[in-house]
């Protein structure tokens, strides 16, 4: 019965009761105090499903603990902290580089030749990398940046610079990893800025190396100060720990939530991770097919650029609630909103508050907030609501005023609309909706 807290109460209330009593009744804490007793069976005549949690558990946000938060505008000195604790296991994987056995083996046997009788790592790196930046061109147009592609016509641009190192290090077990991020940073209206840019973090002998494959730049990660505004990570290509519910990566400058792993119908994001502050959820995978449910702390600070990777991941959720102390987001009826103090990361967009910020894909009945209503109204522009395919209902605030063309778009299920009387409805306010679509007025 979780879902029917965020829609009547501000919070939940701890009273002494039977064992009968935990079984058969909700007790609620009202706003002005008053206590109010709900009988189970009377929950759901209202049209509330029992959405009991396995063994009755219920989710708890995550508690504030006095770990790192990372500086947005130094992610330099996140990744080398990042790094320093996690060590050369997260380098197991290839990450998003796309290379068959052959090809993989292909390049092996000339790097093998290449570094012949080279006995340390960091030698074995330095003739690889000095090859690269030898024979590799920079690329005029589109190119193909997978490694095998770029050995074969020694044509890229720096992604596929980075993308080779990285496969010519493997070969030789020696860690490396690709990272994506600025070139040349600086800080721009408090935030971080520069010209989009791939390059390697390199291990060697026990030693980190910042390696910049495409301009011929290398320096020790220990010392931060002469490549930190040079090259300004904010995205790397691993998982740098993995706990029983959680992998976590590197993303936008933030701690992010990668892969969930729970058997539970709902998943509470931790507050942190080996210390860290855990800043970001957005999934790189999908999430299990259970967890119907999220439960966004305080902590997090983004959900993905445009939640992208929740639309994608998480296709049963169909409920989400976020932290009252979130300073990003809040939620309603199971929908999330940016709040009224979110700051986007790019300056120059702007925010519509009373448009969700992420609508969960199992989501069947829509019921928008009026989070920031402005003066004559709300007017819900193009792409309002936008390619929301499990919602089959959209009830609009009493708030609205207008509806403009294309604002409900790409809807492909829903049937009914429910409308304040007086709003105006542009002809083609909702366009590729289903083919029984009707407008309800109230």
């Amino acid at each position: 019965m979780k879902k029917l807290i965020p829609m009547l109460v501000l919070s939940l209330s701890a009273v002494t009761m039977s064992a009968q009593e935990q079984t058969d009744y909700l007790y609620i804490n009202l706003a002005d105090g008053q206590v109010v007793k709900y009988a189970v069976s009377e929950i759901s005549s209202m049209g509330f499903t029992d959405n009991a949690t396995p063994d009755n558990e219920t989710p708890q946000f995550p508690e504030p603990d006095n770990s790192t938060a990372f500086d947005k505008l130094n992610p330099a000195a996140s990744v080398k902290a990042l790094l320093e604790k996690a060590g050369t296991e997260c380098t197991d994987t290839l990450g998003r580089i796309v290379i068959t056995e052959e090809q993989y083996n292909e390049i092996k046997a000339f790097t093998d030749n290449l570094v012949s009788g080279l006995t340390t790592q960091y030698d074995i790196y330095r003739n690889c990398f000095t090859w690269i930046t030898s024979n590799v061109k920079y690329a005029q147009g589109y190119v193909d940046n997978n490694p095998y592609p770029v050995f074969k016509t020694k044509s890229a641009i720096c992604q596929g610079y980075a993308n080779l190192l990285h496969v010519m290090m493997r070969t030789q077990g020696i860690p490396a990893m690709v990272v994506n991020g600025f070139l040349q940073s600086s800080i721009y209206d408090g935030q971080l800025t520069g010209l989009g840019h791939a390059w390697n973090y390199v291990c060697c002998d026990g030693e980190w190396y910042v390696s910049d494959p495409t301009n011929g730049s290398q320096n020790k990660m220990s010392s931060l100060s002469s490549y930190k505004s040079w090259l300004a990570p904010t995205s790397m290509d691993v998982v740098v720990f993995k706990t029983d519910n959680c992998w976590y990566n590197f993303n936008e400058c933030r701690l992010n939530i990668s892969k969930v792993i729970t058997e539970k119908d709902f998943f509470v994001t931790p507050y942190s991770v080996e210390g860290f502050k855990v800043t970001c959820f957005n999934p790189f995978e999908s999430l299990p097919s259970n967890v119907r449910e999220l439960y966004i702390g305080e902590n997090i600070e983004s959900l993905g650029d445009n939640t992208v990777g929740l639309d994608i991941y998480a296709p049963n959720v169909e409920f989400v609630s976020v932290a009252p102390g979130n300073k990003n987001y809040v939620s309603h009826a199971g929908v999330v909103y940016y709040s009224k103090s979110y700051v986007p990361v790019e300056y120059w967009v702007a925010v519509d508050r009373n448009v969700p910020a992420y609508v969960p894909a199992a989501l069947k009945s829509l019921e928008l907030y009026a989070n920031d209503v402005p003066a004559g109204g709300i007017v819900y522009g193009k792409n309002a609501i936008y390619k929301v395919n499990g919602v089959e209902e959209i009830r609009f605030p009493e708030e609205t005023a207008k509806l403009e063309s294309f604002a409900v778009e790409q809807c492909p299920n829903l049937k009914v609309a429910y409308l304040p009387k007086d709003a105006e409805v542009s002809s083609n306010a909702f366009y590729n909706v289903h083919n029984d679509f009707k407008i309800e007025r109230y």
